[in-house]
């Protein structure tokens, strides 16, 4: 099933055509959308240090996380909307009301701190309105910026040892250090 999943996935990634991309001026406040894979008990830690960052960066920050569960709760992070396996269909898809509420706003930056490569996540990535979009390298295209490390397989997740924060540190230099050579 997951095999299909991916394929319908790259079939729609391949109709969206090709992407304008505008890079962010990061020493202006921007609206910034955050994704990620959420624990099993949504508890988040390095979340919620993230969301503290973009917010001391005067960034406006509305994080989409996932986590494949049927009951999702979000009491402990509550200024993110965590999507469960009840939010996608049968391949893997958002349904219709996720789709609406993500295409509602426009985005100036997706940071995308996906360690490997879950379908539902990148549903939300593809189907964010952002100028830019940034994220590691699994391979798919649906970045406009990537960070690659040798020797990492996106098949191994959290095998692989990259700590959220660390990816999201990378992200941040990268993004800081293009802009102050502008």
């Amino acid at each position: 099933m997951m095999k299909i999943k991916q394929r319908i996935f790259e079939y729609l990634l391949k109709k969206q055509g090709p992407r304008d991309p505008h890079f962010p001026h990061m020493d202006q406040p921007l609206k910034v959308m955050v994704i990620y894979e959420s624990d099993v008990l949504e508890r988040n830690d390095s979340v919620k240090s993230i969301r503290q960052d973009l917010l001391r960066r005067q960034m406006d920050v509305t994080m989409w996380g996932y986590v494949a569960k049927q009951d999702v709760q979000t009491l402990i992070l509550p200024q993110s909307r965590i999507l469960g396996l009840r939010d996608y269909n049968l391949f893997g898809k958002p349904k219709g009301y996720v789709l609406t509420d993500l295409r509602a706003e426009h985005y100036d930056l997706l940071i995308d701190l996906s360690k490997r490569s879950l379908v539902p996540l990148r549903y939300i990535a593809m189907y964010t309105d952002a100028d830019f979009k940034v994220g590691m390298n699994l391979g798919e295209g649906l970045h406009d910026m990537l960070i690659s490390l040798p020797d990492f397989d996106p098949e191994q997740g959290d095998e692989a040892g990259i700590e959220t924060a660390w990816l999201y540190d990378q992200i941040m230099k990268y993004l800081t250090s293009i802009q102050s050579n502008d």
